[in-house]
């Protein structure tokens, strides 16, 4: 089995790198013929990628975070070649959101995942900015939680400190946006702190942004805020880390193939937890694009089961 692995050094501030030695012993003593890749700067995992030979290539593995995935995703995509091998995700980020989705929540399951070999069709989902597209199968919001991605970005190496410092700051800071959204042909318009295009579950590692989401149902959820002062904003805000935000009465959830979408004043964007990108945009999902190695839940009712 040929793997092509990309590792971000810089992951998990250090992580990635120190784990890198030891992770790829497992998988060359495991058997598998494995050839590295380091990255060296921005986007270059995705300049790698898209540069493969994916006929000769059985896996893609991706050794960083949600960062490192989106920009191996954005290299498949934009591969010339047709086979897409399955892409096997190990965690060594600071948020590691998406993977969470494959049940993989160590860099020990991310292993064992592709070492048990299953895995299965996830749903792509493509914007397109200032007239190029780009792709993502996490999450992408404007606003609010976007401004906050933006704010806490130089400071990643505090981890999940960053975020709550840029949550806090943003709050303070707090001005709605008119939104006008073209959603599967229906026009709908919003004052809103913040809209979010979800494919899945979990943001910023354990915040449940959108837990009804499925990332293989061939729809996305497009989570709207409607504006609530800071208060309020304040009270509901912990609500995301178990889900319970959607029952907010200013929370408005749509379901939808294809949205067409402004805001004013514009807005920078966060796919995957990536500052990338600028509204005006348009949305549409990719059904089973791409194929990412999971663990099977285990089965509550075994006593001796363990994730």
């Amino acid at each position: 089995m040929k793997i092509q692995l990309i590792f971000n050094p810089h992951s998990g501030r250090g992580k990635s790198l120190k784990m890198f030695p030891h992770i790829l012993k497992r998988l060359r003593d495991a058997g598998y013929e494995v050839i590295p890749h380091r990255t060296m700067y921005r986007f270059h995992a995705t300049e790698i990628v898209k540069n493969l030979n994916l006929y000769e290539t059985d896996a893609l593995v991706s050794l960083g975070g949600d960062g490192t995935a989106f920009e191996v995703l954005n290299g498949i995509m934009n591969n010339p070649e047709k086979n897409v091998p399955p892409i096997a995700l190990i965690p060594v980020g600071t948020g590691n959101s998406f993977v969470k989705d494959m049940n993989i929540f160590t860099v020990e399951e991310g292993i064992r995942a592709l070492q048990e070999g299953k895995h299965k069709a996830a749903d792509v989902i493509r914007f397109t900015t200032d007239h190029t597209p780009w792709y993502f199968v996490n999450n992408m919001g404007f606003g609010f939680v976007a401004d906050v991605s933006l704010w806490s970005e130089p400071y990643k190496k505090l981890g999940q400190t960053a975020y709550a410092m840029g949550v806090l700051r943003e709050m303070l800071r707090l001005k709605p946006i008119h939104v006008t959204m073209e959603i599967d042909g229906q026009k709908v318009e919003h004052n809103a702190n913040f809209v979010y295009f979800c494919n899945s579950v979990w943001v910023a590692g354990n915040m449940k942004i959108s837990p009804n989401s499925k990332f293989d149902d061939g729809l996305m959820e497009v989570m709207v805020l409607n504006a609530i002062d800071r208060p309020e904003l304040f009270k509901t805000f912990p609500k995301v880390f178990n889900g319970s935000h959607i029952e907010h009465p200013a929370v408005k959830v749509y379901q939808a193939k294809h949205v067409k979408v402004s805001s004013d004043p514009q807005k920078f964007c966060n796919p995957d937890g990536e500052i990338f990108g600028v509204t005006p945009l348009e949305v549409k999902i990719l059904p089973g694009m791409v194929r990412y190695y999971y663990l099977e839940k285990p089965d509550p009712s075994d006593k001796d089961s363990s994730r």
